[in-house]
């Protein structure tokens, strides 16, 4: 997958975060896990990559069931990032 395409995923994955009926909490959660997805794809992590990985696995745990898009875009974005080395 090119970066503008993991962009776009990243976006689409924004998109169904604010569908989720969340907590205030969670949701500033989830959108500070995309802010470290991106951080990695531009080469400046803030967190260590294993531990973004481990976040996004939790996400699609949690979500596969009752949000099958948003855990779709999740696990091509963990494939991306795996194929570039996180």
């Amino acid at each position: 997958m090119d970066k503008e395409q993991l962009v776009q995923d990243l976006t689409r994955l924004v998109e169904e975060i604010d569908k989720l009926p969340l907590e205030q909490e969670e949701l500033q959660r989830m959108h500070a896990l995309v802010n470290d997805i991106e951080d990695h794809i531009e080469g400046r992590p803030a967190e260590g990559s294993q531990e973004v990985v481990d976040a996004v696995d939790q996400m699609i745990s949690t979500f596969e069931t009752d949000h099958p898009s948003l855990t779709g875009i999740a696990r091509r974005i963990m494939n991306a990032l795996s194929s570039m080395g996180v």
